[in-house]
């Protein structure tokens, strides 16, 4: 059957427009229906709201109270439920630096609920453990390692089928042999919690890393280094053409004027927004943990953001996309076709999804959300749930 989505401001992704759009079996095969709609026809009435691809977020931990490193099907189940209602429709669920074994466990778990009805998984992301002490940030020292061979072998074999993005220091032993394995296996490479500089930067590209990591958020600038100064990781991700870079866009970890140089100097195509959710995002508690509920995981919420308890750092986000959106069009100023770009289509392409995710496309999936002219989310619909129709 085929439904067909009316009175809405259509987001496409070649332009804005107020036709039909026409799903059939899961797929988007019109975004500009003009014509009547055949009786007995699926209909959704968007009473005059935005209708927009959904959301896709490549880097997030938790929500609702679940982590992902709780490694249970129901946390699963919890964090996409939480990030559903505010209009994510794809997640990669991401984890913090842990032992081999706890990672295992998160390998097994995402395969049990890989067929999800709740929100398209589209891979795990590894932030961890291969990164560097000085930029460890909220992750916990004791299970930060460098890679060795007989690990990478080991975890391409247990979960080279599961695992899409990899975040890594490029600077520290053991990359080489990780990044061939990585990219041979078409896992996207991302520089993250780094304490390198340019050069360090420039030789992670040529081993295939095309991604940063929550940029400004572990990723050093210009700095002395025993009296010489050195460009850093900001400096090499504008630098490089093809590098793609990634902000947490709650308002918080990143200035909006930084946003705006970013997209002046990169263009929105290569910048995507993250949450980088833990467990507090979408609740309204003032203490929660980093990746398990352990003693030394624990961390505050104020002012809008996860801390640290010495307040030294912050430990992740309590952003959901919808918020992020409302960030980037409301305060930092980008149009709403840009600010939504960062949150759809960009992250598609950073981690390979694109052909089937990100944007309102004839023969693409219809993941749809309908949001308000204040960008909350009315709707949420998967590709899936149209198939059901």
């Amino acid at each position: 059957m085929k439904t067909f989505i009316k009175n809405g401001t259509v987001f496409k992704e070649d332009g804005i427009s107020d036709g039909i759009l026409v799903i059939e079996d899961g797929k988007i095969i019109d975004t500009d229906y003009l014509g009547a709609i055949p009786e007995g026809s699926k209909i959704i009435d968007a009473k005059g709201n935005y209708v927009m691809p959904g959301f896709v977020e490549i880097h997030a931990h938790g929500g609702g109270g679940a982590d992902f490193m709780d490694k249970t099907a129901d946390a699963f189940e919890t964090v996409a439920k939480t990030h559903r209602k505010h209009g994510t429709t794809t997640i990669l669920p991401t984890t913090v630096a842990a032992s081999y074994e706890s990672l295992l466990k998160v390998f097994e778990t995402y395969r049990k609920v890989s067929a999800s009805k709740t929100i398209n998984y589209g891979g795990l992301h590894l932030e961890g453990p291969f990164i560097s002490m000085e930029m460890k940030g909220a992750q916990n020292p004791a299970f930060i390692r460098n890679p060795e061979k007989a690990e990478v072998d080991a975890l391409i074999e247990a979960g080279g089928d599961v695992i899409k993005k990899c975040t890594v220091a490029p600077e520290i032993p053991g990359i080489d042999y990780l990044a061939k394995k990585f990219t041979d296996n078409g896992i996207c490479l991302s520089s993250g919690h780094s304490n390198g500089t340019f050069t360090d930067i420039e030789k992670g590209f040529s081993l295939g890393i095309r991604h940063i990591t929550h940029m400004y958020s572990n990723t050093p600038t210009v700095r002395k280094i025993n009296q010489t100064v050195y460009a850093g990781i900001v400096e090499a991700a504008y630098y490089l053409d093809d590098m793609r870079i990634e902000f947490i866009g709650d308002g918080c970890h990143f200035p909006k004027e930084a946003l705006k140089m970013a997209v002046k100097i990169k263009g929105v195509d290569k910048i995507n927004l993250t949450s980088d959710a833990m467990r507090a995002a979408g609740t309204n508690v003032s203490e929660s943990f980093l990746g398990e509920c352990l003693p030394e995981n624990r961390v505050i919420i104020e002012d809008g953001v996860a801390k640290l308890p010495d307040r030294s750092f912050f430990a992740g986000s309590i952003a959901t996309s919808d918020r992020m959106l409302r960030w980037v069009h409301f305060d930092a100023g980008l149009s709403l076709s840009d600010a939504l770009r960062l949150l759809t289509l960009s992250p598609s392409k950073a981690v390979g999804i694109d052909k089937e995710k990100g944007s309102i496309k004839k023969g693409k999936d219809a993941d749809i959300i309908i949001l308000n002219k204040d960008l909350f989310v009315e709707e949420t619909y998967l590709s899936r749930d149209f198939m059901e129709a």
